[in-house]
C-alpha cells in the first residue's frame, strides 16, 4: 500500500481491529495460561507494523494540514486548533514509544 494511502482514520481501525482480535485471541492472565507461539508471533508482527505505521500516518497527516495554513480563511484559530491536535500526536506517538519499550522485556519472557 503506497504510503500516500495510509490516513490516520485507516491507521485508528487497524488498531482497533487488532486490539479486538488480541482480546479475543490471547487467553486470559493466570498462572499457568500460556498462548500459542504463532499467536505470541502474529501479535508481535502486527504490533510492529502498527508502530511503524502509526507515526507515518501521523506526519502526513500535519505535514498536509500545516501547508493549508495558508489557503485557510480563518488562519488564527486554524493554527492554534493544529498546535493542539499536533501536541496530541506527539502524545500518542510518546505514548506507543513507551508501550514498545515497555513492552519488550515482558515479550522476551513470553518465550
Amino acid at each position: 500500500m503506497p504510503l500516500s494511502r495510509l490516513t490516520v482514520g485507516k491507521v485508528v481501525l487497524a488498531w482497533a481491529v487488532f486490539l479486538l482480535g488480541a482480546a479475543l485471541v490471547l487467553p486470559q492472565f493466570g498462572p499457568r495460561t500460556q498462548a500459542q507461539p504463532a499467536v505470541k508471533v502474529l501479535l508481535a508482527a502486527i504490533f510492529t507494523l502498527l508502530l511503524i505505521g502509526t507515526p507515518v500516518a501521523l506526519i502526513t497527516y500535519f505535514n498536509r494540514a500545516w501547508r493549508k495554513v495558508g489557503t485557510v480563511p480563518n488562519r488564527a484559530a486554524y493554527v492554534i486548533w493544529l498546535s493542539l491536535e499536533s501536541m496530541a500526536g506527539v502524545g500518542v506517538l510518546v505514548v506507543l514509544g513507551y508501550a514498545a519499550l515497555a513492552l519488550a522485556p515482558a515479550i522476551r519472557l513470553l518465550r
